[in-house]
C-alpha cells in the first residue's frame, strides 16, 4: 500500500479541485451553449411555421389564378368561335350586298 505525506495528498487535493474547477466551467460554458441552441431551435422553428403559412397561402393564390387563368381561356375560346361566326355572317353580308349592288346596277343600266 502507498503511503503518501501531507504535502502529496495537499498537492493531489490541489490538483483534482483544479480538474473540478475546469470541469466546472466547462459545465457552465456547455450549459449556456444548451441554452443558446434552445432558443436558436425555437426561432428557426418558428420561422418554419411562418415559412410553411406563407407556403400554403402563396399554393392557394396560385391555385386561385390557374383556376382564373382556366377560365379566362375558356372564355378566349368561346370568343374566338364568335368572332369566327361573326367574320362568316359580315362575309356573307358583304357578298350578299355586293350581288345586290351589282343587280341593281344592272337593272339601272338595262
Amino acid at each position: 500500500m502507498t503511503r503518501y505525506t501531507s504535502e502529496q495528498v495537499q498537492e493531489i487535493v490541489e490538483e483534482k479541485d483544479a480538474e473540478y474547477k475546469k470541469l466546472e466551467e466547462e459545465y457552465s460554458y456547455l450549459k449556456e451553449e444548451l441554452e443558446d441552441l434552445k432558443a436558436e431551435n425555437e426561432d428557426l422553428e418558428d420561422r418554419c411555421e411562418s415559412y410553411e403559412k406563407a407556403n400554403k397561402t402563396i399554393l392557394c393564390i396560385y391555385h386561385e389564378d390557374s383556376k382564373k387563368m382556366d377560365d379566362l381561356q375558356e372564355f378566349n375560346n368561346k370568343l374566338i368561335k364568335s368572332c369566327k361566326k361573326a367574320n362568316r355572317d359580315f362575309f356573307i353580308l358583304v357578298v350578299a350586298y355586293v350581288a345586290t349592288l351589282v343587280l341593281m346596277i344592272y337593272l339601272f343600266i338595262r
